[in-house]
């Protein structure tokens, strides 16, 4: 061994893994695919997922996840976060068969679930940024969470997901987002999950 590789394994043998979180608005899908990532690679599951928005009001991790793309094996620490909202209006919450104290407490566990995720984006060190490919992507809290994303300068993967539904549109969030490169998938389905694969392992390698 040279004396460059035997230095590089010394710096580097011992690194941390990488933490990732999955951030993006309420319901887009990123529980379904933190699961997905962490059933494949280490056949764990990260946590319940709903149809019900704001589901996830705490931060729930994989640790030590080994993926393997097409240029190589990253390992790293799978953060799912709550879902983040410019605002929460219980009233939505009724709409899907909630009670009125239930709808409550759901938008008083979304709002320190989004204060959650933003602390913990100050401790990551990168993003996958998950879209609902059947949602009109324009919108405000996705231009300040990847703004901040930038400004950090984090390593940054942006999906389109749901992928599999009959009315998803993945240029429409090509088009909104021309300046990145957009992954289009499927959590709940695994479709096109390779090409995330190889672009966590290439951009968090």
């Amino acid at each position: 061994m040279g004396i460059l590789a035997r230095l590089r394994a010394v710096l580097f043998s011992n690194q941390a893994p990488a933490t990732v979180g999955l951030y993006g608005p309420p319901n887009a899908g990123k529980t379904t695919l933190a699961n997905r990532i962490a059933a494949d690679w280490a056949d764990v599951t990260v946590g319940d997922a709903s149809d019900v928005p704001h589901e996830t009001q705490r931060a729930q991790r994989a640790d030590g996840v080994e993926i393997e793309g097409d240029d190589g094996t990253v390992t790293v620490d799978v953060v799912d976060t709550p879902g983040v909202a410019t605002e929460v209006d219980h009233a939505a919450f009724r709409e899907h068969g909630l009670s009125e104290a239930d709808a409550q407490e759901r938008a008083r566990g979304a709002t320190r679930g989004i204060g959650e995720s933003m602390r913990v984006l100050r401790e990551v060190g990168g993003v996958i940024y998950v879209l609902d490919a059947t949602i009109d992507p324009r919108a405000q809290v996705n231009d300040m969470l990847l703004g901040i994303a930038d400004d950090q300068g984090l390593p940054l993967v942006l999906v389109a997901n749901k992928i599999d539904h009959a009315d998803a549109d993945v240029e429409a969030v090509v088009d909104a987002f021309s300046d990145r490169e957009v992954v289009p998938v499927s959590g709940l389905t695994g479709e096109n999950a390779d090409a995330l694969y190889s672009a966590i392992a290439e951009r968090f390698g």
